[in-house]
């Protein structure tokens, strides 16, 4: 893969140990993204589904994968259809699923698409633009209490009032709508002490939480966290990279649920259920985060967490 890719592929190193891949091996890669992945299960020998819904992303990943032949098959989509999609490609139960959650460095530097603050654009941030409604538009849609609901769970802003009656003022005021004037009313909503003590911008939050909103993110994975297991062979593997605590979060849950270590009572006061046989072993008990050297090559990466686990054969 060339050194002016624009993406750097976080936690590289550790997909390809979880990973563990064979040569003939089937795999879906549900964020190809620009292939940093993926080029790294098909080196190891894999054909490879790469999904992705950002027509730029399948654009610039065809021609650098182009020497992969037809062991790289590009798929039109959200992963959180990857069992639709999948049966349409007449694709069986596969040896590996990997997704990488999240924007990219590379969307993020392209101002016309809306994600960053940093320079200003429309405020789109829709991951397929050719559908959907823009950040804009569900700004203008919503009213301020829900907006702050978003923001509150969805970005984990605790000012999260201020903010989206700041947004109102800002949509009324008749200024530019562009991102850096979106960033400049969060920023304003927020007191300057909170904002010293922050190691992000003020926007960052809101940023992140519009975003997940406008992509139905969090309604993504846990459809993709549904359809994993059934569109897995036995033996298969499962990889999933997320950069918030709010994806961790569900991820770790529902890989505990797998593996059989996070059973509850039906109802309180009653005993645990009889237990099953795990469907899946996790391959690692926490969370797989960047080393030191891979945080100051790629600050990316610094949020990224990794969380693998193996299919087990039906008792």
């Amino acid at each position: 893969m060339s050194d002016s890719t624009p993406h750097i592929p976080v936690l590289l190193d550790a997909v390809k140990l979880y990973a563990a891949v064979r040569p003939g091996q089937t795999w879906v890669d549900c964020t190809l993204g620009f292939a940093g992945h993926a080029s790294a299960l098909l080196d190891a020998g894999a054909t490879v589904y790469g999904i992705d819904q950002d027509q730029d992303a399948r654009s610039m990943a065809a021609p650098r994968l182009s020497e992969f032949g037809d062991r790289l098959k590009l798929i039109a989509g959200n992963f959180g259809d990857l069992s639709r999609l999948l049966d349409e490609n007449g694709v069986g139960p596969v040896d590996g699923i990997l997704a990488d959650i999240g924007v990219s460095s590379f969307q993020l530097d392209q101002a016309h698409r809306g994600f960053s603050f940093r320079e200003g654009g429309p405020v789109d941030m829709r991951m397929d633009q050719s559908q959907g409604e823009t950040a804009e538009e569900m700004i203008r849609r919503l009213g301020i209490g829900e907006l702050a609901g978003i923001l509150r769970t969805f970005g984990e802003e605790p000012f999260a009032g201020p903010i989206s009656r700041a947004i109102n003022q800002w949509v009324d005021a008749g200024g530019p709508l562009t991102t850096a004037t979106l960033a400049s009313a969060i920023s304003d909503a927020i007191p300057m002490k909170v904002k010293k003590k922050r190691n992000h911008h003020p926007a960052t939050r809101t940023f992140q939480a519009l975003r997940i909103a406008v992509n139905d993110e969090l309604g993504a994975l846990e459809r993709l966290l549904d359809a994993a297991p059934d569109c897995l062979a036995v033996g298969g593997r499962v990889l999933i990279i997320t950069f918030h605590s709010l994806e961790d979060r569900m991820v770790k849950r529902r890989f505990r649920r797998w593996a059989g270590l996070d059973r509850q009572p039906v109802r309180r006061g009653l005993p645990m259920p009889i237990e099953e046989q795990p469907e899946f072993e996790l391959l690692s008990r926490r969370a797989i985060k960047a080393d030191a050297d891979e945080c100051e090559r790629n600050p990316r990466s610094r949020s990224a967490r990794l969380r693998a686990a193996r299919k087990l054969e039906a008792a």
